[in-house]
């Protein structure tokens, strides 16, 4: 009987416990599904950041939407923010009768939200976008409080969530302008940065710089003390999951800069890692563009992994002192040279591979695409005496079969031999000058060039404009001509008492650009269409001679009158370039416009324009207008060069932009052009100026030709030689020429 009533009481008991399990079960469950409603709606404050585009801030909608009390978006809170906007919407009703006050879904906020999106946002201001987040202001002290650095760069945290949580993950966000309003999720993706540069490290943590920002991690310690080093972070599920140090480094002088790889002088054509970058480690730490190596030099370091240059570091200042001048073929034609012929006057030594062969004075040698010295693509030939040079027989230039010091390179390219002089920037200029300036013009005029070839050539170093091949400039009119003609005592001692001396304004080098006569007057770089923003207030327009005026050449009744009948009285008026004229019989004018014209527009499309049947001009491919009919100046720049002209011919009317396109379209080629003196020269590849007027010549009755009367020769900006010329005459010296022509500029020396 005790046995069964202990039976009895034991089944009660469970009984009672399976209904506390259930209710906690049941409680549970409650308790989570009402969880589950709460994550998948929206909270009120998150929507109100979300809807700062709008025009409203997020203050202002949480005013707006806090009438219920509630945390989470209601269906009535969306009939209020559509209204609010003065959306219509089918769904308005139906969420303010049916669901009422009930939460929204998040999946259902999303799209009313892209809708009020597609509304409102027509500046395409709101986007969704995935970043990875790496830093804010409590590991980077140039982040503000509410910033985040990420892979995408740098965003206003713009939302109430906390930022520290989502550190070191990838997130999904939506943006407005630059602002990150709401996160939709996060992932534990992995995300590595490549080749940073590690500025210190140890057991504490470590500092690294990029984007030119130090960053610091503190929490993270490194096995090995490091300083100025190239690795890889990489980053998983919210932190620092692996750090990977590159340490094998080479260096040499850098000799070209190819599409994928750099050539290393004893290594080389090495290729560039896809992230490669490239760090200034001198003066302040910067991170630099690879455009900003220059052949030539030896000052940086590069840093190898898998063999592939990771990142190179910049170790010094450069110190400007070498070029590397591509010598073009016979009459400048071309870069490239079927064969190269050599000689030197000293014994000479060529270099190929690892491999050196030596030659005696005066030994020829020839260098083809098949030659047996090509055991790499570049062959170098050295004069065994710092004083000997090495002769290009194989090229003709006004002085002979030219002679270079330094050294001479030949590369093998698929387009031909490409033949590189390397020298000192002084012995350059010693061949530079007499090839721009005959010795003739005095001390003072060749000192004032010399200034202005070395300042020309500095900048065009820098631009690296034939780094491929290892080059910086070649030896033409595109640059300076260089070894046109000898060496001349007066020129080289120009050079010599002007070492290192260039021109700059406010710190910077500037741009000497210079030509051989005015016409009285100068003009500004406004004749070149020109997006860049550098400071060029030092080419200054202005009257070269011994007094101003108030003359407006600009004006086209005042500029015929200076030009044709010599209304001011300047430093070259006694040049036979002064003035000048030449009259182009009507036919040639068109054959050569004709010829010409798709050449200049296929360069440059926005300078010639084509008039539509509308009367209006526009960009249009063109390659003949006919027969000239008529030309008419619509604009003059300072000075009165052309700027602008209309062209009507018998098949189409054509608008031409700047001096040179057209100089080079109106050129006369096949007549003869007479100077003030009388002198005459047949023909011409450009107009002597663009500093001239036009008048119609009429053979009864009809067009027959176009008279050109002009004034002086060149593009007219910076400094007149021929006017250098007179100044040195008249006892003025090389610095006040110079400071005469360039407005506001210091002579400093760039090898100090």
């Amino acid at each position: 009987m005790v046995h069964n009533k202990f039976r009895i009481k034991i089944k009660i008991a469970l009984i009672l416990a399976g209904i506390i399990i259930l209710g906690i079960v049941i409680t549970t469950v409650s308790i989570k599904d009402k969880s589950n409603e709460l994550v998948q709606g929206m909270l009120i404050e998150e929507v109100a950041d979300m809807l700062t585009f709008t025009g409203y801030d997020a203050s202002q909608w949480k005013e707006i939407l806090d009438s219920t009390n509630e945390e989470y978006l209601s269906y009535q809170d969306i009939v209020t923010i559509l209204n609010k906007l003065q959306i219509l919407s089918e769904e308005s009703d139906e969420y303010s009768k049916i669901k009422g006050n009930k939460t929204v879904p998040q999946d259902v906020w999303f799209n009313i939200f892209d809708k009020i999106v597609e509304s409102l946002d027509s500046e395409n201001k709101v986007a969704y976008s995935e970043l990875f987040i790496l830093a804010d202001y409590n590991n980077c002290d140039e982040l503000n409080e509410n910033e985040i650095y990420s892979d995408k760069g740098i965003f206003e945290w713009s939302n109430s969530k906390d930022i520290s949580s989502y550190m070191f993950q990838s997130c999904k966000v939506i943006l407005f302008d630059n602002n990150i309003v709401y996160v939709i999720e996060r992932s534990d993706k992995e995300y590595q940065m490549n080749n940073i540069y590690f500025v210190s490290g140890n057991e504490n943590g470590f500092t690294i710089f990029m984007d030119d920002k130090y960053f610091n991690y503190n929490n993270r310690a490194v096995e090995n003390e490091m300083s100025s080093e190239i690795g890889d972070i990489v980053f998983s599920s919210g932190e620092i999951k692996q750090i990977k140090m590159k340490g094998d480094k080479i260096s040499g002088k850098l000799l070209s800069i190819q599409e994928n790889g750099l050539e290393i002088e004893e290594y080389g054509i090495v290729p560039l890692d896809e992230n490669f970058k490239l760090y200034k480690e001198y003066g302040q730490l910067e991170e630099i563009g690879i455009k900003d190596l220059l052949v030539g030099y030896n000052v940086t370091e590069f840093i190898v992994a898998n063999g592939k240059i990771s990142a190179g570091l910049v170790m010094k200042d450069l110190v400007v002192d070498n070029i590397r001048v591509l010598i073009k073929s016979t009459g400048y034609e071309s870069l490239f040279h079927d064969n190269v012929v050599i000689t030197g006057n000293t014994d000479y030594s060529i270099f190929y591979g690892e491999k050196e062969e030596k030659h005696a004075a005066n030994e020829e040698v020839t260098i083809d695409a098949n030659s047996a010295l090509w055991e790499a693509n570049r062959i170098k030939i050295l004069p065994d005496t710092l004083s000997g040079e090495i002769t290009l027989l194989s090229v003709q230039r006004v002085c002979g079969n030219p002679s270079y010091g330094g050294s001479i390179e030949i590369v093998k390219s698929d387009s031909g031999l490409v033949v590189i002089n390397e020298i000192s920037m002084e012995e350059y200029l010693y061949m530079v000058v007499p090839s721009e300036m005959p010795e003739s013009y005095g001390i003072e005029a060749l000192k004032a060039q010399a200034v202005c070839a070395r300042t020309y050539a500095y900048n065009h170093i820098l631009d690296n404009a034939y780094s491929q091949y290892g080059a910086q400039v070649d030896d033409s009119v595109s640059y300076q001509v260089y070894c046109n003609q000898k060496e001349a005592p007066l020129c080289t001692q120009a050079v010599k008492e002007t070492y290192g001396k260039v021109l700059e304004k406010d710190g910077t080098v500037i741009n000497t650009y210079y030509f051989s006569t005015s016409c009285g007057h100068t003009t500004n770089c406004d004749i070149w269409i020109d997006e860049n923003a550098e400071d060029k207030s030092y080419l200054q327009a202005k009257f070269i001679g011994d007094t101003e005026s108030d003359m407006d050449l600009t004006d086209e009744a005042v500029f015929y009158n200076f030009i044709k009948n010599n209304t001011y009285t300047g430093y070259e008026c006694n040049e036979p370039w002064y003035r000048w004229t030449t009259t182009i019989p009507i036919d040639t004018l068109s054959d050569t416009l004709n010829n010409r014209l798709a050449a200049r527009y296929n360069a440059n499309p926005e300078l010639v324009l084509v008039k539509n049947k509308k009367g209006e001009f526009e960009s249009k491919d063109i390659s003949n207008i006919g027969t000239i009919k008529k030309i008419t100046v619509i604009h003059r720049n300072e000075g009165g060069v052309l700027h602008s002209i209309i062209v009507e011919g018998s098949k189409a009317t054509i608008e031409v932009f700047t001096e040179y396109n057209i100089r080079y379209l109106l050129a006369p080629i096949a007549t003869q052009v007479t100077k003030s003196d009388g002198s005459v020269i047949d023909g011409f590849s450009l107009l002597p100026s663009a500093y001239c007027v036009m008048e119609e010549v009429y053979d009864n009755k009809k067009l027959s030709g176009i008279q050109f009367t002009g004034g002086g020769y060149g593009h007219g900006v910076g400094m007149s030689q021929n006017g250098a010329k007179v100044m040195a005459a008249d006892n003025n010296n090389y610095e006040e020429i110079l400071k005469y022509f360039y407005s506001g500029v210091t002579i400093n020396n760039i090898y100090e």
